[in-house]
């Protein structure tokens, strides 16, 4: 591989250099992090749709224009933070003091967001929607991406990447989706009047808040509980700039990779329809499934079972499979699974409702698609450090924090891109009317609802499943460019 240049190398140094791998614990606390992205995807990419199209009876297409006029300032924050935190120099480092800052006002907006004053209607309340999911947005990426960064500076190590990456999705998984659980089961109560507790407008009452209390708490105990990282963390010899320039630089020398620019298409492709598919999650469930609230909450349960297996797979799979091998093969057959499942139950080929085996069936499908999507995301972070080390070799300055914005960027697409794709196709293409209970639609309109979710949004997955057969750093590369990045920095 050629080095290449740059006239604005950096060198990089660590105040300790690290004796073994990881602990346990700072991989604990680091994962603990991934909890304030889970409850907000939670929030915004399950019930904001559902929240203001079927609770207060606004449009599901303008509340598409409200959330995708808000990811248009996603796409601008996003690598400017990232660049930010990759120049930013502190006596706490690089990334903990944006950590600290952005905890507590990312939980107050995000309350905000869901708890919109009774007289606000039609393009009011469009605007309250825009504004809170901007500030929500903003202050998370604030956290996120230098949280984000740390895994590329936390271990040189090709496969312990993989490791830490695979704690972060297991606890994110695991821990956010019990929580999910808990609210399915405890907070959206079904009532005679209200069998299906998410159509409950009393159920929002206190969502938002409750929310926002959670991803403050994790993102304060990940920021906390790390400080003890931060001589072990690389940060610049020499004093950096901060200046707008210098960020706009530092974004366009990262888009020069030709891995990293095939890394980020592949995922704002596949986030994007990941998003999309989870705004029809809430409607397909309550509609198309006719599944209340209890059976809700233990799919979530059962769905914990997915990043255990993942866990312990994805380092086993990394040993002996190349990183976008693994991914590849990932995204294919959770497209068809994907597929398989819906088809199925309108070809009356699925178990009944009442049937004993419906639900048993359904979590099975639900575990291996979400074991699926956490192996996938389990490498798609590793790489993501490795695509740091790249980019030090070759143009002289680590981007981290730019190259995790990226992919950040991606994973958001999850509430914000899905939901101005979902709600167009909701209002224009499916035809699914607002404030209607479960057994009031039109068979038609169920019809065209299941097969956009299930076959013809998830046949889009191809699309990233091709292009990430064009990443070409391997575990030999890899091993080439770290020998020769230790050499640089004891020199």
């Amino acid at each position: 591989m050629n080095s290449g240049s740059s006239d604005a190398r950096i060198g990089y140094r660590r105040e300790l250099e690290r004796q073994g791998p990881v602990s346990v614990q700072t991989k604990l606390f680091y994962a603990s992090g991934e909890l304030p992205g889970a409850y907000m995807n939670l929030a915004i990419g399950g019930f904001i749709l559902m929240y203001y199209n079927q609770i207060l009876g606004a449009s599901a297409a303008q509340v598409s224009m409200a959330l995708g006029l808000a990811l248009l300032f996603d796409a601008i924050s996003d690598p400017l933070v990232g660049a930010f935190s990759d120049r930013f120099k502190s006596r706490l480092g690089r990334r903990h003091p944006l950590m600290y800052a952005a905890s507590l006002p990312m939980g107050l907006f995000i309350s905000l967001l869901f708890s919109p004053p009774s007289e606000l209607e039609g393009m009011e309340l469009m605007a309250w929607v825009f504004t809170f999911l901007v500030l929500t947005r903003l202050t998370f990426t604030i956290f996120s991406v230098p949280w984000s960064a740390l895994i590329a500076e936390f271990s040189d190590d090709y496969a312990e990447r993989t490791v830490i990456a695979s704690y972060r999705i297991l606890i994110g998984a695991l821990l956010g989706g019990l929580s999910a659980s808990l609210i399915w089961n405890f907070w959206f109560v079904a009532t005679s009047e209200f069998p299906q507790g998410q159509l409950n407008p009393d159920n929002y009452n206190f969502f938002g808040p409750l929310i926002g209390c959670l991803m403050t708490l994790w993102a304060l105990i990940s920021t906390h509980f790390t400080r003890n990282e931060i001589p072990y963390l690389l940060n610049p010899v020499e004093k950096t700039s901060a200046s707008l320039p210098a960020m706009f630089s530092l974004i366009y020398s990262a888009l020069r990779s030709a891995n990293y620019r095939v890394v980020l298409v592949s995922m704002l492709i596949y986030f994007g329809i990941v998003g999309t598919l989870g705004q029809f999650d809430i409607y397909v469930n309550t509609y198309f499934w006719e599944l209340n609230n209890e059976q809700l909450g233990k799919l979530q349960l059962f769905g914990v079972i997915a990043p255990v297996l993942g866990f312990v797979l994805a380092p086993v799979l990394q040993k002996r499979f190349e990183k976008q091998h693994i991914l590849c093969f990932v995204l294919l057959v959770q497209m068809i699974l994907s597929m398989a499942v819906v088809l199925f139950r309108l070809g009356d080929f699925f178990p009944s409702n009442e049937s004993p085996l419906f639900l048993p069936v359904l979590a099975c499908f639900s575990i291996a698609g979400g074991f699926l999507g956490v192996i996938g995301a389990m490498v798609v972070f590793s790489m993501t450090a490795d695509l740091a080390d790249e980019q030090e070799y070759r143009f002289g300055t680590r981007q981290e924090g730019v190259l995790a914005s990226g992919i950040a960027f991606s994973t958001k697409a999850v509430g914000s891109l899905g939901v101005v794709i979902a709600g167009f196709l909701l209002e224009y293409f499916i035809g699914f009317p607002a404030g209607q209970a479960a057994r009031e639609i039109d068979p038609e309109v169920l019809f065209r609802l299941a097969i956009t979710d299930g076959v013809i949004v998830n046949a889009f997955i191809l699309i990233p499943a091709v292009l990430i057969g064009r990443y070409s750093l391997s575990r030999e590369s890899m091993g080439n460019i770290q020998s020769e990045l230790r050499s640089r920095r004891a020199a």
